[in-house]
């Protein structure tokens, strides 16, 4: 394994769920922990949802008569990477602008003002918008 250090950067929301259902990019972000010294992962944008904590949510749509579930859990992959040790971030000023706030979030997930997660990229050997 690399001592290679890498902030993951997600702030794009939704991709389409039926083209990224066989990779997505926090199942990436896992994927690249196995291979470098370390990883965490900043949400910001639309992309703050999906640590939102919705017991609701079903990774499932339909197309007439044909019923795809096989689609990526995003809330599920945030709560894998926090059980992993992966830390995880949100853009405070964003979750709010969407009308969320901390408490809403998966447990583990950290709340961080736009600026302090701006002032942690000098921890990382790279800062990848993936």
């Amino acid at each position: 394994m690399s001592d290679y250090r890498v902030l993951g950067v997600i702030d794009r929301g939704y991709r389409g769920a039926v083209e990224v259902q066989f990779f997505d990019a926090l199942y990436g972000i896992l994927d690249f922990r196995q291979q470098l010294g370390g990883v965490a992962l900043a949400l910001r944008g639309a992309a703050v949802t999906v640590a939102i904590d919705e017991a609701d949510y079903k990774p499932v749509v339909e197309f007439g008569p044909v019923r795809i579930d096989t689609l990526p859990d995003y809330r599920s992959s945030v709560r894998q990477l926090i059980a992993e040790g992966v830390p995880v971030m949100v853009d405070e000023p964003d979750l709010k602008a969407l009308g969320f706030t901390a408490d809403d979030l998966i447990a583990g997930v950290q709340c961080l003002d736009t600026n302090e997660l701006a002032a942690r990229w000098d921890e990382y050997d790279g800062v990848w918008f993936v």
